[in-house]
């Protein structure tokens, strides 16, 4: 029998024939770990569920850049700016270019029979990121857009809909004020309602065709608010973003053209996600932690009690680092154990979380109506790989312990 194999044998017979007090231990020793690990993977689920699905809505809401004029305003008197076709071409045959969309906005007052509220009425063409609000629909359809009749169907949200106690089918009639011209009122067909998730952006967005707000702002075809330009790969924005910078500040002639994006644009949002990076660290540490600290106290005891069979072992010639290894492969059996439960009982709740949004939230406060979560296998393998690697490594110091055991004081008194 090879040496390793020997090291094997004796760690499994240490796990038989246990007592109430050292099984006790490996229990909560297991239970500790299996904790740990399942605490760790939805926390790692949700931070990065919370990226995914804020990074998601807000793309939706604003797309990844965003080109106007350099005093651009969604009023009734704001400036246009000129669309052109040649920095159009100059922007898709950049790396990592995605899709561009003309828009047209204007704020304004949307109201009912019963009730008004402020937002902002956004025109969009054919060809916009429609997929966004088709899986944020929740009743009625998307309005018709680039169709050769114009019509005045308007998409909003289930938080306006509920204010303004409107539904699919029901009229709605748009106001708008500026200093410069009269009031001006613009009736529209409430076609569908959606609801993202994100109670903010809901409330102050209405979407419809853009010739109704070119129409109402007294703009030609090729006048717009801004484009909205899609990057096809979000690690590589900030490049992009620097390129598509560059070409607008010639593209816009005698206009000076401003760029955003979505993390200049919307940095409070970013910056909360930051802060739930170290959140997710100090899970992770304060987890091992609280992990190692059972397995510490479990392997003493299992130390303890084998003092008499420590002592013969040495007797018979086995050398402490051997005997060290011996304890340390039971306590590697132990922590798999706890991984193992671990994993079912964290990626049970990840995948109930996933397909039925159990856990709510309040979108006020957190920005969306429900727990976000996603898998990712680089941190799981990870997490798997690196966490029983982590306390075997540290168990090492506790177990050194055994090289202190004289074999004439344990086997004296046998």
């Amino acid at each position: 029998m090879s040496k390793r194999a020997a090291e094997i044998f004796l760690a499994r017979r240490l796990s038989q024939r246990q007592g109430t007090r050292r099984g006790g231990m490996l229990t909560i020793a297991t239970v500790s770990v299996a904790v740990s690990m399942a605490v760790m993977l939805v926390s790692m689920s949700v931070i990065g569920g919370f990226k995914v699905a804020l990074e998601q809505k807000l793309t939706g809401f604003a797309a990844h850049i965003r080109v106007e004029v350099l005093q651009a305003q969604a009023t009734a008197d704001a400036e246009p700016l000129n669309a052109s076709a040649e920095f159009e071409q100059k922007v898709a045959e950049l790396e990592h270019f995605g899709s561009l969309t003309r828009v047209a906005e204007k704020s304004g007052i949307i109201k009912s029979s019963t009730a008004m509220q402020g937002t902002l009425l956004k025109g969009v063409e054919q060809g916009y990121d429609s997929l966004f609000y088709h899986n944020c629909l929740v009743a009625g359809k998307l309005p018709r857009i680039g169709t050769p009749t114009r019509n005045k169907d308007i998409l909003v949200s289930e938080e306006l809909a509920n204010m303004l106690e409107v539904g699919v089918g029901d009229k709605v009639e748009m106001v708008f004020t500026s200093t410069e011209a009269p009031i001006r009122r613009d009736a529209y067909k409430v076609v569908g309602i959606y609801n993202s998730g994100m109670t903010t952006m809901d409330r102050s967005l209405a979407l419809t065709d853009i010739r109704n707000v070119q129409r109402l702002n007294g703009w030609e075809e090729g006048q717009i608010s801004a484009y909205e330009i899609m990057c096809n790969d979000i690690e590589a924005l900030d490049t992009f973003a620097g390129n598509v910078r560059v070409e607008a500040l010639y593209g816009g002639g005698e206009q000076l053209w401003r760029t955003s994006d979505l993390r200049s644009s919307y940095p409070q949002y970013f910056d909360w996600l930051a802060t739930h990076d170290i959140n997710g660290v100090v899970i992770i540490v304060i987890m091992v932690v609280v992990a190692l600290l059972n397995m510490i106290t479990a392997l003493l005891i299992i130390i303890f009690e084998r003092i008499q069979m420590i002592g013969t072992l040495k007797a018979l010639g086995m050398r402490n680092g051997a005997i060290q290894r011996v304890f340390l492969w039971r306590s590697l059996s132990v922590i798999l154990r706890g991984l193992a439960w671990g994993n079912v009982i964290g990626l049970g709740l990840i995948a109930l979380q996933h397909y039925t949004a159990v856990f709510k939230l309040d979108a006020e406060a957190y920005i969306l109506s429900s727990v976000p979560v996603s898998f990712e296998w680089w941190w799981w393998i990870g997490l798997n790989v690196l966490v029983p690697i982590v306390l075997v490594v540290l168990l090492s110091v506790p177990v050194a312990v055994i090289s202190r055991i004289k074999p004439d004081q344990t086997l004296k008194y046998q």
